[in-house]
């Protein structure tokens, strides 16, 4: 019993499966589908990019920690492929806290831009904390 899949026949077949391009831009847009990143991903990624920004360290306290809402952390509007974004960030001391900030808004544009596809129209940058560091390496305290 042969087997025929649009024309093929699979019984014959020997060329495995492979992904042709499309022949021009025009023709992928219009067949590629839609694309739709999850607000909360897109926060998560905000999150991560503002955490992994020397200087920006983690911080939750009292019941904060308790309920999940540590530092940092991003509120995001998105409209189309477009975004606005407010963080809230603590910064280890003695790092420049201008300085800290204006790298936050860097990483998290830059990755809401590439790993989202998303066109940042602004990144505010509040600093709620500065966590000092204990001398015997114990957690931090907030100034």
């Amino acid at each position: 019993m042969a087997s025929e899949v649009n024309g093929t026949d699979l019984d014959t077949h020997t060329d495995t499966a492979r992904w042709v391009p499309p022949s021009s831009p025009a023709e992928d847009i219009g067949q590629r589908g839609t694309l739709k990143i999850g607000d909360k991903v897109a926060q998560r990624l905000a999150v991560h990019a503002a955490a992994s920004t020397p200087g920006v360290c983690r911080h939750a306290a009292g019941l904060d920690k308790l309920t999940g809402r540590d530092l940092p952390a991003a509120q995001l509007e998105i409209s189309a492929n477009r975004a606005v974004a407010q963080l809230k960030v603590a910064i280890a001391w003695p790092h420049p806290l201008a300085e800290v900030a204006r790298a936050v808004q860097r990483n998290v544009t830059d990755a809401l831009s590439a790993l989202a596809g998303l066109d940042m129209d602004r990144v505010d940058v509040e600093v709620t904390h500065v966590s000092v560091a204990d001398t015997n390496g114990a957690p931090g305290r907030v100034l």
